[in-house]
């Protein structure tokens, strides 16, 4: 079984350099020479639901993958970090803003894929609502090398299909529903 985008990086053994590792339930690569085992796990992911006087909060992508499309604060989750940690870091790094810890409950959680430098990774993206105090957007400062815009939209008409990712997508659905 192939991981997409792995193959040319595994031609020969990381540690004896002899032959091909073997690639094994889309997550196990192994050599037969020496033992050698390394898994290709899934991510884990983090994304800031903020609703806001003026709607839902979104950024615009200043990078790939996906520029220009729609997508919540939110990246991946760091060694040794918690989940609620990553989203605290990444909504400072992104939007300039550190929401209320006892304001940030867990929302929800869908799996993903994020394609980046030609290999694709298998991502479990979790989304945290925040209520409480939101922030006013004309205090917010967008990190210009990953955000390009922040905007608000009302809730019943953010277009799904401007939404980056798959799961963002599911989890405003979700949302959507939640409010009604």
């Amino acid at each position: 079984m192939q991981i997409d985008g792995l193959e040319p990086l595994f031609s020969h053994c990381p540690r004896c350099g002899k032959g091909k590792p073997v690639i094994e339930n889309n997550h196990r690569i192994y050599c037969t020479s020496c033992g050698f085992e390394l898994f290709h796990n899934v991510a884990a992911a983090v994304g800031a639901l903020v609703m806001t006087q003026g709607g839902l909060l979104l950024i615009k992508r200043a990078k790939e993958p996906a520029k220009g499309k729609y997508a919540l604060p939110g990246g991946f989750v760091d060694p040794e970090e918690s989940l609620e940690t990553a989203l605290l870091r990444e909504c400072v790094e992104e939007i300039g803003w550190t929401p209320e810890m006892q304001d940030v409950h867990y929302f929800c959680s869908f799996p993903n894929t994020y394609r980046y430098n030609g290999i694709l990774y298998h991502t479990c993206d979790t989304f945290f609502l925040i209520d409480g105090k939101s922030p006013a957007v004309s205090r917010l400062a967008t990190n210009e090398t990953e955000v390009s815009e922040i905007c608000t939209v009302p809730l019943n008409n953010v277009v799904l299909e401007s939404l980056a990712f798959e799961s963002t997508r599911k989890a405003v659905q979700k949302l959507m529903k939640t409010v009604r």
